[in-house]
C-alpha cells in the first residue's frame, strides 16, 4: 500500500471551515455519499484545524482500496506561502469501508471521541500516538497493523 500526502492551506488564507470544506472537495465527488458523511463532522473538523493539530499530525484517510492519505494543514506564514497541491488521482472514498482518522490533542480527546461517537467512519487519536487499524475498519486486514509516523515520514 502506498501512501499519498497532501499539506492544505488553512488560516489565514482560509477559515477551518473551509480548509476542511477543500478536504472534503479533494476526497470525494460531488455525488458521493463519502462528501454527505463528511460533512455531518464539519464542525469538529474545522475545531481540530483550528486548534492546529492537523498542522504537524495528518488527517489519515484509509480507503476500502487504494492509496492511504495523509493530509495535514499549514498554518500562519506557511499557509500564506504554500500553493494548492495537486489534486489526487482518484476519489479515495469512492468505494465503501473506508474510515479516517482525526488527530487530536490529549485535553479535547475526550469531549471529541464523544462528539464523534455516532460517527462509526470516525476515529479520534491523541497527536502523539500513530494509528491502529483494525481488522474490521479496512477488509482486506487479517490483523491489525500499527503505523509508525517516523517511518511514514521516510517515504
Amino acid at each position: 500500500m502506498s501512501v499519498v500526502s497532501r499539506t492544505v492551506p488553512s488560516v489565514p488564507v482560509r477559515t477551518s471551515v473551509e480548509t476542511w470544506d477543500a478536504i472534503v472537495e479533494s476526497l470525494t465527488a460531488p455525488d458521493q455519499a463519502a462528501r454527505t458523511s463528511l460533512e455531518t463532522i464539519t464542525n469538529v473538523a474545522a475545531m481540530l484545524i483550528a486548534e492546529e493539530y492537523t498542522r504537524d499530525a495528518p488527517i489519515v484517510v484509509m480507503p476500502a482500496s487504494g492509496d492511504r492519505v495523509r493530509i495535514y494543514t499549514a498554518h500562519g506564514t506557511a499557509a500564506i506561502e504554500s500553493e494548492d497541491e495537486p489534486p489526487l488521482a482518484t476519489w479515495p472514498l469512492a468505494d465503501p469501508g473506508w474510515r479516517l482518522s482525526l488527530p487530536c490533542g490529549i485535553d479535547d480527546i475526550d469531549d471529541v471521541r464523544a462528539a464523534l461517537q455516532p460517527y462509526p467512519f470516525v476515529e479520534v487519536r491523541d497527536v502523539t500516538d500513530g494509528i491502529a487499524v483494525t481488522a474490521a475498519s479496512t477488509p482486506h486486514a487479517a490483523g491489525s497493523i500499527s503505523i509508525n509516523y517516523d517511518e511514514l515520514e521516510r517515504s
